[in-house]
């Protein structure tokens, strides 16, 4: 009898699938359509885990004990729950290769700050995938404006706004006429798949935005700055700072129209500072990798406030 070899599918990062437990990987990969990637694995603390494909949450039989659950956070935290107590305060931790984990759990609180999260209730995934390239409109957009204003790309949670942000920055730095861009990556995951050799890229890692824009624009002679989910209005204002370098923004914030985005003070500041010559908003279908854009100029965005 012949033995035949079924190669098992990949859909989870490799240093990923050796954090967790065997089974758990092994149902992702029997559960996920053909052709499908996930997108989000979460797993709950004596509660059934699930993995989110295309926009849907597809429950898995796998139920992770309480200890299974401490013992991966532990291992998520490199052995050392203090290095990340930072972060995890700020409800993430940030594993390699772009993978950002959503932590909660029981809070311990001082004077209205949280200084630990105890128990880990649930550990949300979000699993990056690399893709082929990306925000060409964007692209051609920033420099149709000479570069002498940003672009901010808006739209809720989990439409792809960073995996489209990685798009534009590799375009930006690659190509014929790269520019020197510099990214701001705070939380770990923008800098993922943006490997390549011939990229004119300097990252700027965990450091805090509002401080890692102004190094860029001073300190780096940045050509373009890129970062992701700004909207704090002390950001705002050192990125107002940078802009007043002369050095474009290219950003994102969650918002599902150019209302909303600018009733935040934060917005409402660089809106009136002029840091972006125009607002897109980012969509796509369920189920599909197709990117939508519909894009507002700041004269547009002003007569609707």
């Amino acid at each position: 009898m012949q033995n035949i070899i079924v190669a098992r599918r990949q859909l989870l990062p490799s240093s990923l699938c050796a954090l967790l437990p065997p089974r758990l990987c092994r149902e992702v990969e029997e559960t996920v359509p053909a052709g499908s990637f996930p997108e989000e694995l979460r797993l709950r603390r004596g509660r059934a885990a699930s993995v989110t494909v295309s926009g849907r949450n597809l429950r898995l039989s796998a139920v992770l004990s309480g200890k299974e659950i401490d013992d991966l956070f532990f291992a998520m935290c490199e052995g050392s729950l203090y290095a990340h107590s930072e972060t995890v305060c700020q409800g993430y931790l940030s594993l390699k290769g772009g993978i950002r984990v959503g932590v909660c759990g029981k809070a311990g609180v001082v004077n209205g700050k949280i200084t630990g999260i105890f128990e880990p209730a649930s550990l949300a995934i979000r699993i990056p995938h690399a893709t082929p390239p990306l925000g060409g409109e964007i692209a051609t957009l920033l420099r149709q404006m000479s570069l002498c204003k940003g672009v901010l790309l808006y739209a809720p949670p989990g439409v792809g706004k960073t995996t489209v942000l990685r798009g534009i920055a590799a375009q930006m730095a690659g190509g014929d006429h790269p520019l020197r861009v510099a990214i701001v990556d705070t939380r770990g995951e923008l800098f993922y798949s943006l490997e390549g050799v011939s990229l004119l890229l300097d990252l700027l890692s965990g450091y805090p935005r509002g401080k890692g824009i102004s190094i860029a624009a001073r300190t780096l002679a940045a050509q373009l700055i890129v970062c992701d989910e700004i909207g704090d209005l002390g950001e705002a204002q050192e990125i107002v700072e940078a802009h007043n370098c002369g050095v474009p923004l290219l950003a994102t914030a969650h918002a599902a129209d150019v209302n909303e985005l600018l009733c935040r003070p934060g917005m409402r500041l660089l809106h009136e500072a002029k840091c972006f010559g125009a607002y897109v908003r980012l969509y796509r279908r369920a189920g599909e990798f197709l990117f939508g854009y519909d894009v507002t100029d700041w004269e547009a965005a002003d007569g609707l406030l």
